[in-house]
């Protein structure tokens, strides 16, 4: 069985080109965003104009059509640069365009998806509440019945993107006593509705690009047409949102650990102790293999991934329950491995750096702020250790 990985020409060019325009346009607005904690809307802008906030979306729906494999790509690079930038994209792409693609009716894609593709609106996903974190099927945000439509109310929490999205993939609860199975959707909320409201935006240790806003839903009035996918399958929309989340973080992960190894590894060749190099002691040339081996064996993973999405297609109910396990399972695998490694292998970029590493505002400094969440967010590491034991219990390995 031939196994390959190699990317193909047409990758490699959009690689570089993204490249060359992320230390351009990117790189040099990252110290002063941090510093401000200001969202980054010039660069921001000039990112979606590119087309890419849409870089897995087919272009008949406004995207790149570049798949998972050439989103993970983009995102690669992207985690070598900046983590608020990623974040912003990942909120907006992963989780934000995932359900509207996978699940959206045709006319939800044209009225949603297309602008969001094209970078002319701006996404956020919100689950999370003052009440359920890890619990995620523990929504108490209340959708009801109000004539054809519906009136959700309640308060969210920890929403990437949720000062400045123009619209919110946003799950309430149609029946609580049924559950996450059948008790919970998918709603599509534009944040200039009557009664939608952003509350308090959270100061973060990292992530200073980004906004981590509460939303507030007073009586919320949409129509019918702003349910995503079925009544009570709203959790299954947000499941599969972050399967595709988790393994794009692990590729913005993958780039954080190139950044760090590769600015350790010239560090270590021009400081000079005791005569020589550091990079000339053992100490520090077991920390640079160490850091090398995860880079290796995470793109093998994180690229894994992303090829056997774009094998499944954008159709859940061509899933057989056997992919659809497996999917979740490596998502599960990626992320948490991912995040773990990226925080890892930063940290002891910091070491090697020693004092230097310390010093605010320098980029090692900047990484290991930005890297602590990634464990946390889109489900945290206990959450993805859960979901991989049992699934090894179910099916073995």
């Amino acid at each position: 069985m031939a196994i390959d990985f190699s990317f193909t020409a047409d990758q490699e060019a959009f690689r570089s080109a993204v490249r060359a325009f992320l230390q351009k346009e990117v790189a040099p607005v990252v110290p002063a965003m941090d510093e401000t904690e200001e969202f980054p809307r010039e660069s921001v802008a000039k990112m979606r104009s590119e087309g890419y906030f849409g870089v897995p979306i087919p272009e008949e729906y406004g995207g790149l059509g570049l798949g998972k494999v050439g989103y993970c790509i983009f995102l690669e690079e992207l985690g070598k640069v900046d983590a608020s930038h990623g974040t912003i994209v990942g909120a907006h792409t992963s989780l934000g365009t995932t359900p509207l693609l996978y699940y959206g009716s045709e006319e939800q894609k044209q009225k949603w998806l297309v602008p969001a593709a094209r970078g002319e609106k701006l996404l956020a996903f919100s689950l999370t509440e003052p009440g359920s974190g890890s619990d995620s099927g523990a929504v108490h945000t209340v959708a009801e019945p109000s004539g054809d439509g519906w009136e959700i109310t309640g308060n969210k929490i920890y929403v990437s993107n949720g000062r400045e999205a123009d619209t919110v993939i946003l799950m309430a609860g149609n029946d609580v006593k049924l559950g996450p199975n059948g008790g919970v959707t998918a709603f599509i909320v534009d944040t200039n509705l009557p009664g939608f409201k952003v509350g308090r935006c959270e100061k973060k240790m990292g992530l200073h690009g980004t906004s981590t806003a509460e939303l507030i839903l007073d009586h919320v009035r949409v129509g019918p047409d702003r349910v995503l996918g079925e009544v009570g399958k709203g959790f299954h929309a947000a499941m599969t949102a972050l399967d595709v989340g988790r393994v794009s973080l692990g590729a913005a992960s993958l780039g954080g650990i190139e950044a760090a190894t590769t600015e350790a590894l010239e560090f270590a060749k021009n400081r000079t102790q005791f005569g020589l190099p550091i990079s000339e002691y053992e100490a520090i040339q077991f920390k640079l293999a160490d850091m090398a081996m995860k880079a290796h064996a995470l793109k093998f993973m994180v690229y894994h991934a992303a090829e056997h999405q774009d094998r499944l297609g954008t159709d859940p109910k061509k899933w057989s329950r056997l992919e659809r396990a497996e999917k979740t399972r490596e998502a599960a695998v990626v992320k948490c491995l991912a995040s773990e490694w990226a925080s890892d292998v930063i940290d002891q970029a910091l070491q090697i750096h020693g004092g230097l590493g310390y010093i605010r505002g320098t980029p090692i400094e900047r990484a290991y702020r930005d890297a602590r969440i990634s464990e946390i967010f889109e489900g945290t590491n206990e959450i993805q250790r859960v979901v991989i034991s049992r699934d090894v219990i179910a099916r073995g390995l």
